[in-house]
């Protein structure tokens, strides 16, 4: 029982039942100390169909506190070498922590282990990130990538690159993050000012700052759904999308290189956003992009280059 199986939790409807049902199997439930399922708040029956279990230890927050907060109170609370953290909308297969524990055992220089995700249809999805820089940002807010894909690949998600082959990366998905638990006494926890998104991104950069490595390993495999728990609030993800990235900017990028992502998120990606979904039929979505952008533009003092550091 070597592994804390960590779960951030918000309306995930019966993702979440799956989920569980998926790392208390046969073969990966000998290897499981204690799951620890953080609920910021749902609204829903999720918590409601997962059967009881002594292994299951569910923490309830009395509001939204966010990924990055409610992902550290597992970090906190776990005690087991590894940590597994997870979204609702995954599942294991058969052999999953039993891979993962085996890789990790015979390389002690990884620190992060990330693995295969295949989508409902059993297509796999892109999982790994690059660490951006502002010109690729500023770049995929030209609409740079969509347009020219060969030419340019995107800021930071590696849908550019199959998955087909193992490799070291700059960051796996915040979806499935098999983590040694000591890493956290060499980089520290999830920066708690990303609310969501960026702030795995955030991690593994401190992380490799240090000297730390991530693994994607193609052979080991899960199932990830993909946006189980935010499809239905679109306009939303898009604002927290554009804010979290906007926060990773100031935080490691100069003035300059901010300037140039705060210029491109406000400016023109708006416009190119609208003129993609126009081009591809996609009227509906253009809503989407109103309501996220005046989302965006209500919180943009807070984003705002002169308060730079």
């Amino acid at each position: 029982m070597i592994v804390d199986p960590i779960i951030v939790n918000w309306n995930s409807g019966d993702y979440l039942e799956k989920c569980i049902n998926s790392i208390f199997s046969n073969a990966n439930a000998d290897y499981v100390n204690t799951i620890y399922i953080i609920d910021n708040n749902s609204s829903d029956n999720s918590l409601e169909l997962i059967n009881p279990n002594n292994k299951i230890q569910i923490i309830r927050n009395k509001e939204n506190r966010g990924f990055a907060k409610a992902s550290n109170q597992g970090f906190h609370l776990s005690k087991a070498p590894y940590l597994l953290l997870l979204n609702p909308d995954t599942q294991l297969l058969d052999t999953t922590l039993k891979d993962c524990i085996a890789f990790m055992e015979k390389h002690d220089e990884t620190d992060i282990l990330g693995c295969r995700l295949l989508n409902e249809q059993g297509e796999t999805s892109p999982s790994c990130a690059r660490f951006p820089t502002p010109a690729k940002l500023f770049m995929d807010s030209v609409g740079l990538s969509k347009v020219f894909p060969r030419l340019f690949s995107p800021a930071i998600l590696m849908s550019d690159w199959d998955h087909k082959t193992s490799r070291y990366v700059d960051q796996v998905m915040g979806a499935f993050m098999f983590m040694r638990h000591s890493i956290f006494e060499k980089v520290g926890y999830f920066d708690e000012r990303f609310f969501v998104y960026c702030e795995e991104l955030d991690f593994s950069k401190r992380l490799h700052d240090l000297g730390g490595k991530s693994f994607f390993n193609t052979d080991i495999v899960a199932i990830h759904s993909g946006e189980g728990t935010t499809k239905a609030v679109k306009a939303f993800r898009l604002f927290l999308n554009l804010r979290s990235r906007l926060q990773y900017a100031k935080k490691h990028f100069n003035s300059f290189g901010y300037f140039l992502v705060w210029l491109g998120t406000f400016f023109i990606e708006p416009f190119t956003r609208i003129i993609f979904l126009l081009s591809s039929g996609r009227f509906k979505e253009i809503k989407t992009v109103f309501e996220g952008y005046k989302m965006l533009i209500r919180k943009a003092n807070d984003q705002h280059p002169k308060s730079n550091r």
